[in-house]
């Protein structure tokens, strides 16, 4: 099984009783969708955040596509990615469950000067070329990462699974995912697909991706009306896509490069 997870930094987003949540989760096997559900809807009482954590770590699976940044600029990196996890874990938060997208800034402008209002990573500059709307991880303005980012790290931290492509293990790892990028390499509508507006090109997309995996009824429906529940079923069709290794090769990466500040998979 693979799982697709498309993330907010917004933590009223993560609230139980939020009915417009735009935290989905996917689960894929070889053949079809196998659940697809909003955040809220996974099994347990306690809060979502803690809750989507612990199933990541009981539950058995291949590698679950998150599509949320899984670490910083080289320059602002520790020595390790799980020192890193640990530290934006113990941020300073109040009653949050993960901290603001100011606090992670000021961590990483105590560690080096910000080169720019909106440093990027190796990985980030790639697509950013391409033409594709990235987020930068340390940016706190509009439309920024920073939220995004600290609330992914934490989560990260919380389950405890392997992180690609810091540990080599093919089983039960979390990779960074990227819809957009996904969508635009199977030829596919890859912006513009939000909202009322966005209908028709949310009709190509699942009319697309249900010749990778196939689609129950409900599902399909779900797709068609939210952009973010399609989105983790992309996060997870990529995941399934880098296990078998059919993952895309591009940028060139600098393995020690790679291995500091991390490599968004994205299936051929």
């Amino acid at each position: 099984m693979w799982l697709g997870l498309d993330f907010s930094g917004n933590d009223k987003m993560w609230s139980p009783g939020c009915g417009r949540s735009n935290v989905w989760l996917a689960a894929i096997d070889d053949d079809k969708v196998l659940s697809l559900r909003r955040v809220q809807e996974l099994p347990g009482h306690e809060h979502p955040f803690p809750r989507l954590a612990r199933f990541l770590k009981e539950t058995d699976f291949v590698a679950c596509g998150v599509d949320a940044p899984f670490a910083l600029p080289a320059a602002h990196m520790p020595r390790g990615h799980g020192a890193l996890l640990k530290a934006v874990a113990g941020l300073p938060r109040g009653d949050r469950l993960f901290a603001k997208g100011a606090a992670l800034v000021d961590w990483a402008r105590d560690r080096a000067a910000l080169t720019s209002a909106k440093p990027m990573r190796d990985t980030e500059r790639h697509w950013r070329g391409q033409g594709l709307n990235v987020r930068s991880t340390l940016w706190n303005g509009p439309r920024g990462g920073a939220a995004f980012t600290a609330a992914c790290l934490t989560l990260l931290h919380a389950a405890g699974r392997p992180c690609y492509p810091w540990s080599k293990a093919t089983q039960g790892v979390m990779l960074e995912t990227f819809p957009m990028a996904q969508l635009r390499t199977w030829g596919l509508p890859h912006v513009g697909y939000d909202g009322a507006r966005g209908a028709a090109a949310r009709k190509a997309i699942v009319s697309g991706l249900a010749e990778r995996v196939r689609l129950p009824g409900a599902v399909r429906a779900q797709m068609l009306t939210s952009a973010d529940a399609l989105d983790a079923i992309a996060c997870a069709l990529s995941a399934r896509a880098w296990s078998r290794g059919h993952g895309l090769s591009y940028g060139r990466p600098q393995p020690h490069r790679m291995r500091r500040e991390g490599w968004i998979a994205v299936g051929a």
